[in-house]
């Protein structure tokens, strides 16, 4: 059995659990427009606002154009999972989150709006849990909870939580970093292994 926490698993579980809303095994344009619409709903907690619909559609659709133009190797529209290894391998193995394509980094910090919940600009323990089990329901509390502790370094346990700088960093170490034993290794929980 493989080890989930690896870099290959890591990158896959970025294309199946965070970009591919339709579940085909590959990204495309119509993953992006969704991913503007859930982005919108989660930071507004269910609420609509077209203002915030139409600047998530910017952050993903100049993702997608991003994404396509790195990784739609053979330009059929679709971008799969290996095609994006190979992208990440390219522009984000051993990169800080400032290093990383524009849109990569916009996205990120859109994710982030939507786990800070209260808005107190730190994503803490109850609203890692909640952004864990909506993604992945097959864990534990205690695996959750035990994926937030490895997560923390000493400043994070001062501060009560990730704040978003943090955030970005750990983001840039699970695409980025090919230690399975990095601290954003744990960013999104116990995660699936994925064939």
């Amino acid at each position: 059995m493989g080890n989930p926490l690896n870099w290959d698993n890591r990158v896959a579980f970025v294309v199946r659990f965070l970009y591919d809303t339709d579940n085909n095994g590959y990204l495309d344009k119509s993953d992006f427009e969704n991913l503007a619409l859930r982005q919108t709903l989660l930071e507004l907690q269910g609420e609509y606002k077209k203002e915030n619909h139409d600047k998530n559609k910017a952050v993903f659709a100049n993702l997608w154009t991003e994404i396509a133009t790195l990784a739609d190797f053979d330009k059929d529209g679709q971008v799969t999972v290996d095609e994006f290894k190979k992208a990440v391998q390219q522009v984000c193995i051993g990169k800080k989150f400032e290093e990383f394509p524009a849109s990569f980094k916009a996205s990120i910090q859109a994710k982030f709006r939507s786990i800070d919940t209260n808005g107190d600009d730190l994503m803490q323990q109850g609203e890692y849990r909640l952004e864990v089990i909506s993604r992945n329901g097959n864990a534990t509390i205690e695996e959750i909870d035990k994926c937030w502790e490895k997560l923390l370094n000493d400043e994070d346990k001062k501060r009560g939580g990730v704040n978003l700088a943090r955030y970005q960093d750990l983001f840039a170490q699970f695409i980025g970093d090919k230690s399975d034993s990095c601290n954003g290794a744990y960013l999104f929980g116990p995660l699936p292994l994925i064939e």
